[in-house]
């Protein structure tokens, strides 16, 4: 049972070890990028590592709400056009 639950955490912990023993292959390609970060402004490096933390903020939640999704209570059904409210009285 404990190790059920501790299953993502040492995924997690191979992912990160695994890709520091791969970064050094990573940082220097043998192909030509189809951009160059040396003419990217600060401006364009501050917009892409935004975008690439959204990304990353969004699969993180993602993956966390699979596991932990709480049941909703189900209240009455309050659209109108499947309970229209009573016509009125005169």
């Amino acid at each position: 049972m404990t190790f059920a639950r501790n299953l993502p955490r040492l995924i997690v912990a191979a992912v990160v070890v695994n890709v520091t023993l791969i970064a050094q292959a990573l940082a220097a390609p043998s192909f030509t990028l189809p951009f160059n970060l040396n003419s990217m402004g600060p401006r364009d490096l501050l917009l892409y590592g935004s975008i690439a933390l959204l990304v990353v903020a969004l699969v993180a939640k993602v993956i966390r709400d699979r596991h932990e999704a709480d049941v909703v209570p189900q209240g009455p059904d309050l659209r109108w056009w499947k309970n229209p409210p009573p016509a009125p009285q005169p």
